[in-house]
C-alpha cells in the first residue's frame, strides 16, 4: 500500500521547525507493512493545499497521511481544505467538543470549536496530550488521516489509536524486529555479518547507523515466518555480545535498569563531557534512585582538590590518560561511597592534545565495587560530535560492566 506523507505549516517549510514527523511515520508505517512512496511538506498555502490533494487523487497513491493545520486558528486549514477537496461535508462531533471542554475545564474561545468539525464517518483519533483530535476516513478506494503537528501530541495519536486500525487493513501482516547494538561501528558489523546476509537474502536487514550505536530492522512477513524467526536467531547468536536491547531501548535505560538490579549507586567524574554523562542518566524517570553524585573536574586543579587525585600521576602520564581517568574514579567512589563510579577526561579540540594523546584521545574509567576498567579511545570529530561519541562509548562499556556483576 503506497502511502504520501504531506506536512504542512510555514514554520517546517522554512525549517524553524525541523520535520521528524516525516521521518518518525516514515519509520513506523514501515514497520506495519506500508510504503512510504512520497513526502511532501508545504506552507501555510491554500491554493497549494489544493494542488497537492488533486495530484494525490490523480495517483496511484493508496494512502494520505497529513500532519499540521488542525488547531483553532486562521491559518489552520488542513483539515478543512482537504475534505472540502475531496467533496465531503465537515459536522460537529460530540466527542471533540467534550475533549475541548475537559481540557479546558468548559472556558474555552470560540474558535476553538472549529477543531470539533469532522467529515461524516470519520473515526476520530484521540488526542491524550492536546485539544485537536485527528482523524481516519476511507472515499472511493483510497485512505485518508489527519494528525496534529506538535510530536508530542501526534506520536502517542499515532500508536495507541491508529496504528490498529492500519494493521487491520493490511492483507499480510508484516514482522518487524529491532536490535540496538553498540560497541562496534556499522562498517565493522557489516564485515561480520556478510555470510549472514547471503544466507538470509529472502529477508530484509536494514542497518540504521547513529552517534554510538547502529539499529537493526529485519523484516519479514507472516506467510514467511519460519525463515524470519530462523533470522533473528542467527542475528542474536552472531552479535549477542553488542546487542543492547531488542525493544528499541536507550543506553541510559538499560543501565538504570542494571543499577536497580544490583542495588547499587553510581557517581561520576568528568572532564571533557562537561556534564554529559550524568545529563543523560538524568532523562530516565527514577534515576534519583540510583545516582548519587556527580563532579565537574574540568581543570587539573579540580581533579586534584575534588577527587583527590595524585597530582604526581597527572604530571608522569599526563591528565589525558588511563592512569589519570583510574585516579579520578577511585576518588569518585572514595568521596561518593558509591559501589559504581565513571571517570572521564579527554581532549575535546579542536586545539589541545599532546603526542601521546592527540586531541580526539579519550581515557575513561568505570569502577564497579572494586573491579576497574579503562579505556584509551581516540575519536576524530568535531568538538561536539566528539563528546557525544565519548558518552556513548563510556555507557556501552558500563552496561557490559553491570552485566559482568553479580
Amino acid at each position: 500500500m503506497k502511502v504520501e506523507i504531506l506536512s504542512v505549516g510555514n514554520e517546517v517549510l522554512s525549517g524553524k521547525v525541523i520535520n521528524t514527523n516525516a521521518s518518525f511515520l516514515s519509520i513506523e508505517l514501515e514497520k506495519i507493512g506500508y510504503e512510504v512512496a512520497r513526502v511532501v511538506t508545504l506552507g501555510d498555502d491554500r491554493l497549494e493545499l489544493i494542488k497537492e490533494v488533486n495530484d494525490f487523487l490523480k495517483s496511484d497513491y493508496d494512502y494520505l497521511i497529513t500532519t499540521g493545520g488542525l488547531g483553532p486558528t486562521h491559518d489552520d486549514f488542513t483539515k478543512e481544505v482537504l475534505f472540502e477537496t475531496l467533496g465531503m461535508e465537515l459536522v460537529e462531533f460530540q466527542e471533540a467538543i467534550d475533549l475541548l471542554e475537559e481540557y479546558f475545564s468548559h472556558d474555552y474561545a470560540k474558535c476553538n470549536l472549529k477543531q470539533a468539525m469532522y467529515p461524516k464517518g470519520a473515526t476520530l483519533l484521540p488526542n491524550d496530550y492536546g485539544t485537536a483530535m485527528g482523524a481516519f476516513i476511507e472515499k472511493d478506494n483510497k485512505m485518508y488521516t489527519i494528525l496534529v503537528g506538535p510530536p508530542i501530541e501526534m506520536k502517542p495519536m499515532f500508536h495507541n489509536y491508529l496504528v490498529p486500525i492500519l494493521k487491520k487493513k493490511i492483507k499480510c501482516e508484516k514482522l518487524v524486529k529491532e536490535y540496538i547494538i553498540m560497541g562496534i561501528g556499522e562498517s565493522q558489523a557489516e564485515d561480520l555479518l556478510q555470510d549472514y546476509f547471503k544466507e538470509f537474502s529472502d529477508i530484509e536487514i536494514a542497518p540504521y547507523a547513529s552517534i554510538g550505536k547502529v539499529r537493526f530492522q529485519i523484516s519479514g512477513y507472516q506467510n514467511n515466518i519460519k525463515r524470519f524467526e530462523e533470522a533473528n536467531l542467527k542475528f542474536i547468536e552472531m552479535m549477542k555480545d553488542y546487542i543492547i536491547t531488542e525493544t528499541n531501548e536507550e543506553i541510559e535505560e538499560k543501565i538504570y535498569q542494571e543499577l536497580i538490579r544490583l542495588g547499587y549507586k553510581i557517581s561520576f567524574g568528568e572532564s571533557c563531557t562537561g556534564g554529559l554523562l550524568v545529563s543523560k542518566l538524568v532523562n530516565v524517570s527514577g534515576a534519583s534512585a540510583i545516582l548519587d553524585q556527580s563532579y565537574i573536574t574540568y581543570s587539573e586543579d579540580a581533579k586534584v582538590n575534588l577527587l583527590g587525585v595524585d597530582r604526581a600521576i597527572i604530571e608522569k602520564y599526563g591528565v589525558v590518560s588511563e592512569e589519570t581517568a583510574v585516579a579520578m574514579v577511585n576518588g569518585v567512589c572514595l568521596k561518593s561511597g558509591s559501589a559504581v563510579g565513571v571517570s572521564v577526561t579527554g581532549y575535546a579540540g579542536p586545539s589541545g592534545g599532546t603526542e601521546e594523546a592527540p586531541v580526539g584521545t579519550v581515557c575513561y574509567a568505570i569502577k564497579v565495587n572494586e573491579k576497574v576498567y579503562s579505556y584509551k579511545k581516540l575519536f576524530k570529530s568535531p568538538r561536539n560530535t566528539f563528546r557525544q561519541k565519548v558518552v556513548m562509548s563510556v555507557y556501552y562499556h558500563l552496561y557490559r560492566a553491570l552485566i559482568e556483576a553479580k
